[in-house]
Formats: C-alpha cells, sequence, structure tokens
C-alpha cells in the first residue's frame, strides 16, 4: 500500500519502522529535514521536507493518491486539515491523531461526516479505556476480547511462586478451552510447545473463552485480586476520566491533585472521589490517604520521572499494583524492570490502534502484541484455503502461528492439533509479523489437497 506518514516524531518514526518493515510503500512529511534525512538513512521510506497541511506539500508527496494517510504531527488543527485535504483530493483512507479531546467535545461525528475523516484517534481516551481495562481485569496486565467478547487473551505474569513457574507447558493444569499462544520473556515473544518450559518472570498470552478465563487465577494458584481502594495521582484529562469511571463502581477512589484550583474543580465534579490537594511524591501524605494498604495506585501527572517516583514509592509502601503514564515509549521497559507494574505510552498506544487500523484490509486485525512483533488477527477460511485440506497438525500451517480458537455456526470453541477447520469458519490467530504473508496464503490460497475437506474431526 502507498501510506503518507504526516509528522516524524515518536509515533510517525515508530509507525514507519513497523509499516516498512511490512513492505507498504512509505511517504514521511515533516518540517525537520535533518530528521527526515535520518529516518531516510535508517528505513525504507521517502521523506518530503514541508508543512503538513500545505496542499502543495502534500501533492509533492503523494497524498492525492495514498491508500492510507496517518497524520501524527503534535497539532490538532494540522492534522485535521492535512487529512481533510488528502480526502477530498482522492485518499482512500484517514486517520488523525488529536491530542486535546475537548478539541472534539461533542462533535466528533461532525467533523468525521463533514470531514470526511475515516478514524480520529484521542490519546488520553485510549490511556483511560487501557487503564481502567487494567484496573478491571483484576491484575495488571493487557485484556482483549475478540469474537463479539466470546473470545478473551489475557496476559497473565508467572511469579515464582506460581504453580506454573519451572514447569513445562505441557504438565500445566489450565481451565478448559484456553491456550498459552505465546511466551513473552525479556522481550522476546517464543510461541510454545509442549516442551517449552515456563520460568519465572515470564508472561504468558492466554486465549480461551471468556467465561472460563475468570479461573486463570485459580489454576495458576494466584490469589484473586479484587481493587477495593484505588489511588489516582494526577487530576489531569487523564485521571478526571478515570476517576469518572470509577466512581460509578463500588471501588473507593481518592485522587491527589497539585494545583489548588483543579483540585477545587475536581471536587465539584466527582461526586463520590476523595479529591486530595497535594504532591504526589510526597511520602507523607501518599502514606496518610492510604497508598500503602491500596489495591492500585495510578500516576499519570504529565512528567515522567514524578510518575516513576510516585509508583516507586507506592510499591514500597506496600501497594499492591501501581500503573504510570509514561509520556516516552522508550521508557516503558525502563519502568517496568523498576518494579512499575504497567507503564502507559499514549504513543504506543496510538500507534498500536493505527497498525490495527491500517491492516484492517483482508485481514482484520485484532490486536497489537509486542510493539509491532506479533499481532492477533482474524481470517475466514473459504472453500479452496489450504487450511482445511486436513487436521491443524498435518497441514503444514507455519511455525510462527498459531491458531487461538474458532467460530462456527455460532459456536465458538478452542482448536487442538487434532481439529480440522472448515469452510465459512472464523478463526482467531496469533502470528508474528513476518509469518503473516504465509498465514494469509492458508487461508486464502488455493489448497494442493482435497483429502478430507467435508468429514474430517471437528474438534
Amino acid at each position: 500500500m502507498k501510506i503518507l506518514i504526516i509528522g516524524a516524531g515518536e509515533v510517525g518514526h515508530h509507525l514507519a519502522r513497523v509499516l516498512s518493515d511490512e513492505n507498504h510503500q512509505i511517504t514521511m512529511v515533516d518540517l525537520d529535514a535533518a530528521r527526515l534525512s535520518r529516518l531516510e538513512d535508517q528505513l525504507d521510506i521517502k521523506g518530503v521536507t514541508g508543512h503538513g497541511a500545505s496542499a502543495a506539500v502534500l501533492e509533492r508527496a503523494g497524498g492525492w493518491g495514498a491508500d492510507i494517510v496517518l497524520a501524527v504531527t503534535n497539532n490538532d488543527e494540522t492534522n485535521m486539515l492535512a487529512a481533510y485535504f488528502a480526502k477530498v483530493q482522492g485518499a482512500k483512507r484517514t486517520i488523525v491523531r488529536v491530542r486535546q479531546g475537548d478539541f472534539l467535545a461533542y462533535h466528533r461525528y461532525f467533523y468525521r461526516n463533514v470531514l470526511g475523516l475515516d478514524s480520529i484517534l484521542v490519546p488520553n481516551e485510549l490511556c483511560a479505556q487501557e487503564i481502567i481495562e487494567l484496573v478491571r481485569a483484576r491484575q495488571a496486565v493487557a485484556v482483549e476480547n475478540f469474537a463479539e467478547g466470546r473470545v478473551q487473551m489475557r496476559q497473565v505474569q508467572v511469579t515464582d511462586k506460581s504453580a506454573w513457574a519451572n514447569q513445562k507447558l505441557s504438565r500445566i493444569k489450565m481451565p478448559p478451552q484456553t491456550l498459552v499462544t505465546a511466551i513473552i520473556r525479556a522481550r522476546e515473544i517464543l510461541i510454545p510447545d509442549g516442551n517449552s518450559q515456563i520460568l519465572p518472570e515470564d508472561e504468558l498470552l492466554v486465549i480461551g473463552k471468556t467465561n472460563q478465563m475468570d479461573q486463570l487465577d485459580k489454576y495458576a494458584a494466584r490469589r484473586k485480586f479484587e481493587p477495593r481502594l484505588v489511588i489516582i495521582v494526577g487530576g489531569g484529562e487523564l485521571g478526571y476520566s478515570v476517576a469518572q469511571y470509577l466512581e460509578e463502581t463500588e471501588i473507593r477512589v481518592k485522587l491527589v491533585e497539585e494545583d489548588r484550583e483543579r483540585a477545587e474543580f475536581l471536587s465539584g465534579e466527582l461526586d463520590d472521589v476523595v479529591v486530595v490537594h497535594g504532591d504526589g511524591t510526597d511520602a507523607a501524605l501518599l502514606r496518610e490517604i492510604g497508598a500503602d494498604h491500596c489495591d492500585v495506585f495510578i500516576s499519570s501527572s504529565g512528567i515522567d520521572e514524578k510518575n516513576l517516583m510516585s509508583c516507586q514509592l507506592a510499591k514500597n509502601m506496600g501497594a499492591k499494583k501501581a500503573i504510570a503514564l509514561v509520556k516516552k515509549p522508550d521508557y516503558v521497559t525502563l519502568y517496568q524492570q523498576l518494579g512499575v507494574d504497567a507503564a502507559i505510552s499514549p504513543r504506543l498506544l496510538v500507534a498500536q490502534s493505527i497498525l490495527r487500523y491500517v491492516r484492517s484490509g483482508a485481514i482484520a486485525s485484532l490486536a497489537v502484541i509486542g510493539e509491532g512483533k506479533a499481532e492477533v488477527i482474524q481470517m475466514k477460511a473459504s472453500a479452496e484455503s489450504k487450511i482445511t485440506s486436513g487436521p491443524i497438525s498435518k497441514v503444514g500451517f507455519p511455525r510462527g502461528a498459531i491458531i487461538g480458537s474458532v467460530a462456527r455456526n455460532g459456536e465458538v470453541f478452542i482448536p487442538d492439533g487434532n481439529s480440522q477447520i472448515r469452510p465459512d469458519d472464523d478463526c482467531i490467530v496469533f502470528t508474528f509479523i513476518q509469518t503473516l504473508p504465509q498465514v494469509e496464503k492458508f487461508f486464502s490460497g488455493k489448497r494442493k489437497s482435497l483429502f478430507n475437506s467435508l468429514t474430517g474431526g471437528t474438534k
């Protein structure tokens, strides 16, 4: 595809790196000629220096005939105007990042309808949704829902006290209709087999029927985690959004805001949230409001260093889980190494959402894993698909991919090696990015043999 990226900052750079690796034709527009020159040396892209909202620059960059235009500069007006110009001149799809949620207010539909924008992404909204999912999931791990909520994927961390630690995958007890699709170990992603050893500190990506997933903690011998007290540091747009949602639940919420005027505003707006005026890095204050026994501690200020410091203080005091907002994506791994349970990067969330949208053509992308190294996709088998030519273990399915679930005639099941995919089955597949073309061939390419295509085993 011909993809035009407007803005060569951290989001644009990440998108260009991942998409160029997938052999898309990438052009980038930015005002900084030196930055573009460096990216041209590093990546297989073409750089065009100029203002992203200039019609002349967009035409020179090929925006008029682009399959997708991604407007991700730090200026909302530039992004929306650039996407509008490109759309009216023939760009097939446009995606816009808008940093200030109040810029849209209640007029998101107006902007999409009048300007023809296909998708508008607000980083703070994405971060709020991610944090809320982490709180609701009872543990600070990622949760994704597929197949209209009937299938779920959870990222489960293995501790040295877990019943799964130092065991072969074939020997661990799992809830029925669940499957370990990948192991994340020291930033590397492994697709396991029965002989794979599970080590402490591993993170397992488990996919399964939603009604079975809540049993994961019991099988892993983990203590069930029910949040009762959540403390939020930072009453900006993100902290405010999270507090608004949580005050509708049975969870007690306390919010710390350093600016007195903002604290007074929040106190008036949030009826069931205790708002405290103070510094989130003040150890005495944190202890006073219960950070030493809180279930989830969230630091969402605009300063990365403060978020890290307050999370470390809370964890050292006894907070069960700590979640930090991270503006610089490179800090995500560092935060986790320093004891923060989950580091939320607005830029990475925006990039992952965009990648999901970009890949939603013939292949329905559901989730991006490991900063773009792997992906969860949805594929439909056809009568000519090689994947339907026999049991999964016999068709030569790529080693860098695994079928996690199958939807058939309204029913969902987790397959094993003896299961056979039938025409019209909807399959959720975990795959490395480099294996994606091979997976697509198995589902869409003509098969060489037709044995057992209609009468093979079903489960």
